[in-house]
């Protein structure tokens, strides 16, 4: 794979950390530099496996420890949130000011994972604030049913969803959501049905797919081939592959910029 290929990407979902039960290695700072080089690559927004698998709210310094320290390459953080809890978490109102104030650039959740319901009303809070801040909202649907994506979506139109980790055989599913509402989106992590890009390219849908390799959790050849192969014009490689992703969290990274780093 020639390093121009990729060059100017945008990875939309790295994930940084160590999977206990994976034999990926663990995608620290440094790993994640030399992905980027290897690929000339624009930047990442990176989430924390911590926050996953551990310690939702307290992993979140993982992220932006990485995209802090590499911010010069345009990497830039995805925290997590989780319902407010004694002891855990005070107020989402409060965690997202906090998160704008990092330069963090999009949340992500894991209901099913951390055991709660995505649509229950003590996240009407999140949503809105990600809205008001210009910061998508991305969830793997293996973390939540299409049911409530959609009354996630129909509630709160002004905020982005990026839909991760979507499978096989899921494609009636997808453009029945992204049909219906103009905020979702879909990115590469896992994306398996055959020839999927070029579906949604040959349907006017290129627009709402982001290039992302899930480093930390998947091999990265598996979506940086399926775009570079795909046969789709230029523009709409280059859309895909950095375009979309720049709309998403691009705002954040020339604010940053402007401001000389985090506040």
């Amino acid at each position: 794979m020639c390093d121009d290929v990729t060059s100017g990407w945008f990875d939309a979902r790295i994930v940084t950390g160590a999977h206990p039960a994976s034999l990926l290695p663990a995608s620290d700072r440094d790993a994640i530099a030399a992905h980027l080089d290897k690929y000339s690559m624009s930047g990442a927004l990176v989430s924390s496996m911590a926050s996953w698998l551990h310690d939702p709210i307290g992993g979140n310094a993982e992220a932006s420890a990485v995209a802090h320290s590499l911010a010069d390459r345009g990497v830039l953080a995805c925290w997590t949130a989780v319902p407010p809890t004694p002891g855990e978490l005070h107020s989402l109102g409060g965690l997202v000011d906090q998160a704008v104030a990092d330069g963090v650039a999009a949340f992500r959740l894991y209901p099913r994972s951390h055991g709660y319901s995505p649509v229950h009303t003590a996240m009407h809070g999140l949503y809105s604030g990600l809205a008001a801040n210009g910061l998508p909202l991305c969830i793997d649907l293996t973390e939540i049913d299409w049911h409530h994506l959609d009354h996630i979506a129909t509630r709160f139109p002004a905020l982005p969803i990026v839909i991760s980790s979507l499978g096989y055989r899921q494609l009636r599913n997808l453009w029945a959501a992204i049909r219906d509402h103009r905020n979702l989106y879909v990115d590469q992590v896992d994306f398996a049905s055959h020839q999927a890009i070029e579906w949604l390219a040959s349907h006017g849908a290129a627009d709402r797919l982001l290039f992302a390799t899930g480093l930390g959790l998947r091999d990265p050849g598996e979506s940086i081939v399926r775009l570079a192969w795909s046969g789709l014009d230029n523009d709409t490689v280059a859309q895909i592959g950095a375009g979309t992703a720049l709309r998403l969290f691009g705002g954040r990274r020339t604010a940053l910029v402007d401001s000389g780093g985090p506040s």
